[in-house]
């Protein structure tokens, strides 16, 4: 094997699945779709609402996409209830952006309807209080 694949074998990438949603004045919808979303309900999603929200699904790969810091912070995120009983869903996290931006673990994100989620700045440095 050449170093170059060598150090291929080494690159182990990590996934998560995330639904980006957006709040609003009304509350929390799919970006890709207007129907309001309460993710702590534990009541079946409409087939309308679960396919806004899987039209709103973005995988972040680890470290292809995003640093494996900010895959392993969005993976200890609960799943949203809402989420929880649904086959299609069960295992995607939420982002949650407000004016298109999110900070998950000082990870500071912004999510553009071109490009997907992506990495403003460097993470902010950790709360040490």
């Amino acid at each position: 094997m050449s170093k170059a694949e060598d150090h291929l074998a080494e690159v182990v990438p990590i996934i998560v699945e995330v639904v980006v949603l957006q709040a609003t004045p009304e509350g929390i919808v799919p970006v890709e779709g207007s129907m309001l979303v309460d993710l702590d309900s534990g009541a079946p999603l409409a087939t309308e609402v679960v396919g806004q929200l899987l039209d709103s699904c973005v995988r972040l790969i680890a470290p292809f996409d995003v640093p494996y810091g900010l895959v392993n912070a969005v993976q200890q995120q609960t799943v949203p209830r809402a989420f929880v009983g649904d086959s299609w869903l069960g295992r995607h996290r939420a982002l949650v952006f407000r004016d298109d931006r999110c900070v998950v673990e000082g990870y500071r994100l912004r999510y553009s309807r071109r490009f997907g989620v992506l990495i403003d700045d460097p993470p902010l440095p950790a709360d040490r209080s």
